[in-house]
């Protein structure tokens, strides 16, 4: 069963990943009630190590920084190449540079921490290819938001047991999530649970199997602040009065 409220967080999370400076991303984890404990920031990767109030840790990965000028992001992000990783193949985009990445979070939290991931789009695939880099006794949940399709069947059923612990969330008719679009090669989507949103009102549907998610083309579906206020939305409509 989800828990809504945290989801709620987590989409937080993985909105403030995107924030690119160390102190207005301190102060925007800290409002989540997180400490912030580092940041990676490189040419075209970006994340978050932050610690939540139940003293669980996080790394929330950023997606693609366009909006923020980072132009080369888009090039390397979307390249399609297959590449092989530990137990399967997915994109070169999305696992490019991602080992310094998850090397660094390992180094930067204490040994043996178990390490909760999370992101948005691009993000979102990347928290979903930890199991390549991060030994599967530290991965704990894994959530990703909008995720495009980089990954082949044969990493999913590799690490199936790791993605038992995987809440993949999609909104509406999300035209990035949808993508690639035509390319037969990127045509699968982790085999779990997920959750479809399908308004601001807190109308949602829970598909057995990512793969049933019809996708789309409504490119402003993909925006994480939608995905983050439809969940809020959820959230509170989950919360009963006291009796």
């Amino acid at each position: 069963m989800i828990d809504w409220r945290a989801l709620a967080t987590t989409a937080k999370r993985a909105n403030a990943a995107y924030v690119e400076s160390d102190d207005a991303s301190k102060a925007a984890f800290a409002a989540l009630g997180d400490v912030w404990v580092a940041q990676f920031q490189d040419d075209s990767r970006q994340a978050v190590l932050s610690v939540d109030q139940t003293g669980e840790t996080w790394l929330s990965i950023s997606g693609t920084r366009a909006s923020q000028g980072q132009l080369l992001d888009v090039y390397r992000d979307t390249q399609l190449k297959p590449t092989q990783i530990k137990g399967g193949t997915v994109t070169l985009g999305v696992c490019d540079g991602m080992d310094h990445v998850f090397d660094w979070a390992l180094s930067t939290a204490p040994a043996g921490t178990v390490i909760n991931i999370t992101g948005h789009s691009l993000g979102s695939t990347r928290c979903q290819i930890a199991p390549a880099y991060v030994p599967a006794e530290q991965i704990g949940m894994m959530v990703g938001f909008a995720a495009p399709k980089f990954i082949a069947r044969d990493f999913f059923q590799s690490h199936a047991a790791a993605f038992q612990r995987l809440i993949p969330v999609l909104n509406a008719s999300d035209g990035w999530a949808s993508w690639p679009w035509i390319d037969r090669r990127w045509q699968y989507r982790a085999p779990v649970q997920t959750v479809w949103l399908k308004s601001d009102q807190g109308a949602l549907q829970m598909l057995t199997d990512g793969n049933q998610w019809p996708g789309g083309w409504r490119f402003s579906d993909h925006n994480m602040d939608t995905y983050q206020t439809r969940v809020e939305a959820i959230a509170a409509a989950s919360v009963k009065p006291a009796a």
